[in-house]
């Protein structure tokens, strides 16, 4: 302790240091936190929707078919849907693709409420004259991709059938 003009001053350079070093950890933090590019924003999260599937087995004209009713939940924009079917096939049994996306082809841009998109035979190819598609073994995916953010996940929104549901 030291008196200067009959006062007592109490400053401890244990104190200083200890303040000096806190200062230090909080600076380096937070140039860590911008340059390590913590500040950005949540990654994107799929949209949740309520989408209910009505299959159809007929064997004639065209074959099967499954239409996809858009319930409820978000909007979905149109152009961050793609449809995949993998195991389909035509009454032959010999692979076939799917050449037309029905997303694309029969839905508005905005997908809301009350859409409905039908899966049929005319949108595959490799089925010959006379045959029909099969979808028995077919498994579809909507699969959800934000457009504007090219390096992000993109997600299933809905699976036909439901894994737990498949024989």
């Amino acid at each position: 302790m030291s008196r200067v003009d009959g006062r007592s001053r109490a400053v401890s350079p244990v104190i200083g240091v200890v303040i000096l070093v806190g200062i230090a950890a909080i600076l380096a933090a937070t140039i860590g936190v911008f340059a390590l590019g913590f500040s950005e924003q949540r990654p994107t999260q799929a949209p949740q929707v309520a989408i209910v599937a009505d299959y159809s087995e007929r064997t004639t004209g065209n074959g099967e078919y499954l239409n996809l009713s858009f319930e409820s939940g978000e909007t979905v924009y149109r152009d961050n849907l793609t449809v995949v079917v993998s195991g389909a096939r035509s009454s032959d049994g010999s692979d076939v693709t799917l050449d037309t996306d029905p997303i694309q082809a029969q839905a508005s841009t905005r997908i809301t409420s009350g859409t409905e998109i039908t899966i049929h035979r005319g949108q595959f190819s490799g089925i010959t004259t006379g045959e029909s598609l099969d979808l028995s073994d077919a498994t579809l995916r909507l699969v959800w991709a934000p457009v504007d953010e090219p390096e992000s996940e993109t997600y299933v929104i809905y699976r036909w059938p439901d894994p737990s549901q498949r024989n």
